[in-house]
């Protein structure tokens, strides 16, 4: 077992200074309608990588790099330097405030692979810019070199390696007290990337073996907890594929192709640490492998023919994303799902009712209800008794309201914008959920850090008066998330 050592990676690791402390506040500019000559004559003369171009008001509405000029001007035959700068421009700017963490910026560039971010103040005034050579200066570029290192592999077994640098990610994100949503938001982009590189070398192995390129298009999704960004240890897989209808090839042939890579990709993963599935949710499944309107078709059958195993299949699927491929498909599939869902009263009456089922383990005294383990150990089973039904409730909320997030942290802000939730109840919700995530994760590690596998059972006895304090707050807010879904969807017998 991959073992977790407190190591000078953690010390190097400054993850929650403050941007304003490292961005460059001297930043080159340029106006949308300068020629590009005079551009790089700037860049040049103050040997920087990226100019940003910004209008007479003052915000910026682009930015153009070293990268746009040779892909977009110099590797042509004959150059023309008299064209405009808004016209070879990256017009979507990522963009952090002086306020925010450098984590945050180091977030934006493993996220969209970008190595400038642009610093803006409330008013999207342009405040200056933070570069991957900030980052490195200041010591926390770690969670980049591991980007970089990942885009290098080219085996399963080479990508497998990376796997504890992520860890060692996330042990410095806690070491800087940072949240346990942004732990999890890191963490996610790293993993995505981790699969997203499965997928590519899975797709090159198809073609060495002589299956060719895929024969149509498909998206690989992400259920659960991964598909919720909600991921901070390697949890169990679940995880599917959505392909274009076959017209001119063969369905079975078609099918074949899908079901192979995706048992390449499910292995991939499992080297790198993601066990299979027990109930077989994974994308070597033909159930969880399929095309496009049988997609549609199962679900319409899910909400049809209401059991518990259908409700099962609902709340593994409903929490998924695109992690990689044609996102026309998982949009196709998104807009289905979530005119169908809003829609079914029904469904979301019998998901709440088999939510409610089960509450959270508080007795009429708010005293916490325990099971006992072998070694006499009064524990609480922080997902399954706990988290699991905020996770449930909130998502019924955002069906029934249409929302398309899937992260909790995200629905509940949400759901809090359209006012369906009171501005205490989104920060109530918001900090519980918070707080029985970064239970989970800090008993996970510890359990690690001792050579044991990680669980979801919390020693309640080892809890210090604050942390119980604090656990007992948490399960109070949910408890109350099940109280107002039993009201709002009608549930007489919660």
């Amino acid at each position: 077992m991959t073992t977790i050592k407190e190591n000078t990676f953690i010390e190097d690791q400054p993850l929650r200074r403050k941007v304003s402390d490292i961005h460059t506040s001297q930043v080159v500019t340029t106006l949308p309608m300068d020629k590009i000559g005079d551009v790089a004559k700037k860049m040049s003369a103050a040997s920087v990588s990226s100019v940003v171009v910004k209008a007479f008001n003052g915000k910026p509405v682009g930015i153009i790099t070293e990268k746009d000029l040779v892909r977009k001007v110099l590797s042509s035959d004959r150059p023309d330097l008299e064209r405009k700068a808004h016209e070879i421009m990256s017009p979507e700017i990522i963009t952090v405030r002086p306020g925010d963490f450098t984590y945050q910026a180091l977030l934006m560039m493993v996220k969209h692979n970008i190595s400038h971010v642009v610093v803006t103040d409330e008013h999207d005034v342009l405040h200056g810019i933070i570069t991957i050579k900030d980052l490195i200066r200041n010591r926390n570029s770690g969670a980049l070199s591991i980007v970089r290192q990942i885009e290098q592999k080219d085996t399963f077994s080479s990508l497998a390696e990376m796997i504890n640098e992520i860890d060692q990610v996330q042990l410095a994100l806690l070491n800087e007290r940072s949240y346990a949503s942004e732990v999890c938001a890191l963490i996610t982009e790293l993993y995505d990337r981790v699969t997203r590189k499965i997928i590519q070398i899975a797709e090159t192995q198809m073609i060495e073996e002589g299956w060719g390129t895929p024969p149509a298009k498909y998206c690989f999704i992400n259920m659960g907890s991964a598909g919720r960004k909600e991921q901070f240890s390697r949890t169990d897989q679940d995880n599917g594929i959505i392909f274009e209808d076959p017209e001119e090839v063969s369905a079975e042939q078609v099918t074949d192709y899908f079901l192979t890579i995706g048992k390449k990709i499910v292995l991939g993963l499992e080297e790198c640490g993601f066990k299979r599935c027990p109930g077989e949710v994974m994308a070597d499944n033909p159930y969880w492998c399929r095309p496009l309107s049988k997609w549609k078709y199962s679900v319409k059958q899910w909400v049809d023919k209401l059991d518990s195993n259908n409700v099962r299949n609902m709340t593994i699927f409903l929490d998924y994303r695109c992690i990689k491929g044609c996102e026309d498909l998982y949009d196709e599939l998104k807009n289905y799902t979530t005119t169908l869902f809003r829609d079914a009263k029904h469904a979301l009456l019998f998901m709440a009712e088999d939510d409610l089922k089960h509450r959270v383990p508080l007795n009429m005294f708010k005293r916490f209800i325990t099971d006992k383990t072998e070694s006499k150990q009064k524990v609480i089973n922080l997902k399954s008794a706990v988290m699991v039904h905020l996770v449930d409730c909130v998502r019924l909320f955002a069906l029934r309201e249409g929302i398309r997030e899937t992260n909790s942290f995200e629905r509940i802000k949400r759901l809090g914008e359209c006012g369906v939730f009171k501005a205490d109840d989104v920060e109530y919700l918001h900090s519980a959920y918070e707080a029985l995530l970064m239970f989970r994760i800090k008993n996970g590690l510890a359990k690690i850090k001792k050579g044991d596998s990680p669980n979801n059972y919390l020693d309640t006895d080892n809890l210090s008066r604050k942390d119980k304090s604090r656990l007992r707050r948490s399960l109070i807010a949910v408890s109350r998330l099940q109280t107002l879904t039993a009201h709002a969807f009608h549930v007489h017998k919660a």
